[in-house]
């Protein structure tokens, strides 16, 4: 187990600035508010804690907690006094627990989060303890995500050791130079190098950081061969080899486990029998160039590489204001609706599907409706259109394909609001609507969720900045907003954050995507026009920079998906 330590929190140079918050579900749960605590709630108990006295109400707290459920309810002596001394928690982590408990309100800062979280899990105060744990995922960075991996086991903290996870296994040939790499357990090691999500072009890393780790303590020679176990051979690189065998010395403590591996040559090395960890790669591609050209330009890009690849142009001239998604596990490149220009301009119902497999265009069944500035969003093998404007105005009607279906479009519930440029995000089981213009023209702020599995629509929370012709992306479970200000919104928490980068403030994108664990914004929107340009922004390594390899043509509004290539 980790001590504290391990999750010290080290300073990011991008910063994220509390804005708005907390919707608190105590609220919804308790008849109590803050400011009925103030003046109706009556104290009943006291409590005492290294001397100091706090005058609290039993069912106030016990509705909050099962802790003090347990206490003042429950069949011990505590139950029966008017007065008790609460050991094992530190003065001032329980008075802003207390506090937070009659106000609703929990300032966190990095000197304090770690010993409020720890009173909150012993005090059982879930709420106060989820809030201590979005802001330790917001301060997740490459130097402390190992140790935060270790320190949220230690408190059966399930989410932070997730997000804790997701960074070491997207930074993974980063994290292997730090000091906590070498403090890891045999089995996390063997989980992380196991993992389908290990972001590594070739399995050298994977050998490098298993002959780093055995090699840091002689008493872990015993777990070599287990753990040379989960490297492919097939994907090591003959110049890795070639170096490592040639820059090797005899006193190097490696050499001993490769003349260990030389005896004792795994089993499962041999031909077609090495472990089958699918190899997920997460490829970029982007729709744009002039619509009044005979066609579209489509783009693979390719992060590792830094390579951008041509693919089949969509043969669409005069097409506009369309919306772009990837779908299915094979994924297909979806383009639909759009505002066509003939003589005039009108909405229309097309739907064209780039098959990656194939590397060709074909045509899709046509949407129910026609429509223009809409959203659409991959969801499992299933794509939604939402919302957008007929050539009546707007419309708030969903539509959903089910690919391999002979269905074809099928109406869902509409959205609460309907609204035209808004943004869109998948996440677990739910698709989010962010902001967008409204009927009277006006910058809508609200999120809208649909509730994939209830077919049901409801407004979660409103932004503090809202804007029309956004892009959204999710990174690590949080919602990024980009446009005016960039924003990172907490769903759990209802917590708004502005993300403190100066290359972003007042900057408008045409697209935006997650890819690897980076986030990328495509084609910068300056006066009306699209500047073939891209910015690399990335939360774990203090990194906000433009990329050097700009994309090949301006990027057209929500020209820009994600594509996770099996292989």
């Amino acid at each position: 187990m980790a001590c504290r330590s391990d999750a010290e929190l080290k300073t990011q140079s991008v910063k994220l600035t509390l804005i708005s918050g907390q919707r608190d579900k105590q609220e919804d749960e308790s008849s109590f508010s803050g400011e009925d605590s103030e003046l109706g709630v009556i104290p009943d108990a006291v409590l005492q804690v290294q001397g100091e006295n706090f005058y609290v109400n039993r069912q106030y707290l016990s509705l909050q907690s099962p802790y003090f459920r347990a206490l003042f309810f429950g069949c011990g002596v505590e139950s029966n006094r008017s007065q008790v001394e609460i050991k094992g928690v530190q003065l001032q982590h329980f008075r802003a627990l207390m506090d937070y408990s009659r106000t609703c309100n929990l300032t966190l800062e990095r000197e304090n989060v770690l010993g409020i979280l720890e009173t909150a899990d012993f005090l059982q105060l879930d709420r106060a303890r989820l809030l201590c744990c979005k802001f330790l995922e917001r301060e997740l960075h490459l130097t402390n995500c190992l140790g935060m991996m270790a320190y949220a086991w230690q408190l059966g903290c399930k989410q932070l050791y997730t997000a804790a996870r997701h960074v070491a296994l997207t930074h993974f040939s980063a994290i292997i130079s730090e000091e906590d790499f070498l403090s890891l357990s045999k089995d996390t090691l063997a989980a992380l190098l196991a993992s389908d999500d290990l972001a590594i072009s070739h399995d050298d890393l994977a050998l490098e950081a298993t002959l780093r780790w055995v090699s840091f303590d002689p008493k872990r020679e015993e777990y070599f061969l287990e753990l040379i176990e989960l490297v492919r051979p097939e994907s090591l690189s003959l110049p890795f080899i070639t170096d490592l065998l040639t820059r090797m010395k005899s006193s190097d403590p490696r050499a001993k486990l490769i003349c260990k591996l030389n005896e004792h040559f795994p089993a499962s090395w041999s031909v077609g029998r090495s472990v089958k960890r699918t190899k997920g790669r997460e490829t970029l591609y982007v729709l744009g160039g002039p619509h009044d050209q005979e066609q579209q330009a489509l783009y693979q890009f390719h992060p590792v590489s830094g390579r951008w690849q041509c693919c089949a142009s969509l043969q669409r001239k005069n097409l506009t204001q369309y919306s772009v998604a990837a779908v299915g596990k094979v994924y297909s490149l979806f383009v639909t609706g759009g505002y066509y220009r003939d003589v005039l301009w009108f909405s229309v119902d097309w739907v064209r599907i780039y098959e990656c497999a194939n590397q060709r265009w074909v045509d899709g069944p046509a949407l129910q409706k026609s429509r223009h500035s809409h959203c659409s969003i991959g969801l499992d093998s299933v794509l939604y259109v939402v919302g957008g404007s007929m050539d009546e105005g707007l419309v708030a009607d969903v539509e959903r394909l089910v690919l391999g279906s002979q269905e074809g479009w099928e109406g869902v519930s509409p959205m609460i609001k309907a609204v035209e440029r808004a943004a869109t995000v998948a996440m677990d089981l739910c698709i989010y609507v962010a902001c967008g213009l409204d009927e009277n023209g006006e910058a809508y702020g609200g999120i809208q969720r649909y509730l994939v599995k209830e077919d049901q629509w409801d407004v979660i929370s409103f932004s503090p900045f809202p804007r029309y012709d956004l892009v959204a992306t999710e990174l690590n479970g949080a919602l990024y907003l980009f446009g005016g200000q960039p924003l990172r919104y907490d769903l759990e928490t209802d917590e708004w954050n502005v993300v403190e980068e100066e290359c972003l403030h007042g900057k408008f994108f045409c697209g935006c995507t997650t890819v690897s664990g980076q986030i990328y914004l495509v084609s910068e929107r300056k006066s009306n026009k699209a500047v073939p340009n891209m910015i690399l922004l990335d939360p774990y390594i203090d990194t906000c920079i433009e990329v050097d390899d700009a994309i090949p043509c301006p990027v057209p509004i929500k020209g820009c998906v994600t594509m996770k290539m099996v292989t």
